[in-house]
């Protein structure tokens, strides 16, 4: 299990008063808790999703126009203002969003939903404040409007109207992640005495005794409680030996307390772990940790480094070459210079026995490069058990923000299969063809920005075999006549 340190990423919302005054949050009153909330019909609801649906593509602008023509007419819900409000606060417009969201609590009273939309999106206010936004998957830059207020009143006044809304919601429905994130917010207000006490409820729970357990010694690490916090975060490192923030973690208090030695080993092992991932078998040791620096730091030349990886892979068994292999693609300190091209074809050539570990990395969430390099592997070994990942992965393509995209997906799996890679990618952009995009100044991405790596591997197929695929595939004549305008 990962130690959750930060605040989670939530959903967003929350009114935003602006004005001569020091910056302050509308106050909503929830009196007597109701049970029998109105909820949307089908109908609706269906429509309410299709919005939500769009925000998880990354295209708030579709998700703005499609749910503010119900939020328009059918006032009648409260998940139909939730829709509208997240629609509008995902695409930027925090104040706007906020505001249709606390005006469904006004009128629907504290419908569980809304009340918790408002705390998420509180909280994000409190995390990104007032200099970024985080629209579309991407974060935007803006220089902060002048104020009469400081950034530290802004994060202040939202992380206690978030405080609000969840201090409800568990007095009513007892949820311990909700308990969870009242307690991180108390740590962020320096309250860390009401921290600890809700921190210490969660330590024998499944799910959050190990995150308790670690903001506990955060919170002691904090009030100088330097003894309580070493006993609870050695505990963590029997539980969780390979969990870096550990031992990040304990290095930060031994620099605290002067133990200079402990401080050093222990940063040592946390730099370890943050580079090696878990799915492999090694484990710290002076040896391999001075490796890892040799491989990813620049004080050795890239010659030097590929002459290193080719000795490994003469000289060391398939397994520890594949891990060394993958802690080079996971670093990913080495582009362009040739070492991470070598560690692909190493991987490429140990094949089948690599795949295993290979498959765990490309459903992590590495870089766009590593993602490249881990499906040429897969093209190269072309292994049936890696042909559902690589096609799996194209819709995703077109959801994500442009700068994450990995431009050469859609090439590999056409190279893994010449004759059902071009179909696959035909299934993918099918309804991308005819599909229309809203555009806007919120909007940070192009519409269908990621298509277009869909169509450079096609151009290279020959012109009336792919058209018969398509027609194979039911494109009807207006999609045939899209994608020819695609490959021109």
């Amino acid at each position: 299990m990962k130690v959750t340190v930060i605040l989670p990423a939530l959903l967003l919302c929350s009114l935003l008063c602006f004005s001569q005054q020091p910056f302050k949050r509308k106050v909503l009153e929830y009196k007597t808790p109701e049970t029998n909330f109105i909820h949307c019909n089908d109908s609706l609801m269906a429509l309410a999703d299709n919005a939500l649906a769009a925000i998880d593509e990354n295209n708030s602008a579709k998700a703005v126009l499609s749910s503010k023509a119900v939020y328009d007419k059918n006032k009648t819900c409260p998940e139909i203002y939730d829709a509208y409000g997240y629609s509008l606060f995902r695409n930027g417009l925090w104040t706007d969003g906020v505001a249709v969201i606390e005006a469904g609590v006004e009128k629907f009273g504290p419908e569980p939903g809304l009340v918790k939309r408002r705390s998420d999106m509180s909280i994000e206010m409190a995390q990104l404040g007032l200099g970024s936004k985080s629209i579309d998957g991407s974060s935007v830059y803006k220089a902060a409007k002048k104020t009469e207020y400081t950034e530290e009143q802004f994060v202040e006044e939202n992380f206690k109207s978030a405080l609000a809304d969840l201090e409800y919601l568990d007095s009513q429905y007892h949820r311990i992640e909700d308990r969870f994130i009242i307690a991180k917010i108390q740590q962020a207000l320096g309250n860390y005495d009401k921290s600890n006490a809700l921190f210490e409820t969660m330590t024998e729970s499944d799910s959050y005794s190990m995150a308790a357990l670690f903001n506990l010694a955060e919170n002691n690490i904090r009030q100088k409680n330097y003894a309580d916090a070493e006993k609870r975060l050695l505990k963590l490192a029997d539980s969780m030996p390979d969990e870096p923030q550990v031992y990040e973690k304990l290095s930060e208090l031994y620099g605290l307390t002067g133990d200079k030695k402990k401080k050093a080993t222990l940063e040592r092992k946390g730099n370890f772990y943050k580079y090696v991932p878990p799915y492999t078998d090694l484990k710290y040791n002076d040896e391999d940790y001075d490796l890892i620096l040799f491989l990813g730091t620049p004080n050795h030349t890239p010659k030097e480094k590929i002459a290193k990886l080719k000795q490994i892979y003469k000289t060391k068994d398939i397994n520890y070459t594949t891990d060394i292999c993958l802690v080079i693609l996971n670093i990913h300190a080495n582009h362009g210079n040739g070492l991470e091209e070598e560690a692909t074809a190493i991987l490429s050539k140990i094949g089948k026995p690599a795949l295993g570990k290979v498959h765990k990395m490309f459903q992590t969430n590495v870089s766009t490069c590593t993602i490249t390099n881990l499906a040429e592997i897969m093209a190269t070994v072309k292994d049936e058990s890696s042909w559902e990942l690589l096609t799996d992965y194209l819709p995703i393509i077109a959801q994500m923000p442009a700068t994450l995209i990995p431009p050469a997906v859609p090439e590999k799996v056409v190279k893994f299969d010449a004759e059902r890679g071009p179909k696959e990618i035909l299934k993918v952009v099918k309804p991308l063809l005819t599909k229309v995009e809203p555009t806007g100044d919120n909007n940070p991405m192009m519409p269908n920005f990621g298509s277009y790596v869909y169509y450079a591997p096609l151009k290279d197929i020959n012109h009336k075999k792919l058209l018969k695929m398509a027609r194979e595939l039911n494109y009807n004549d207006t999609e045939i006549a899209k994608l020819e305008e695609q490959l021109k």
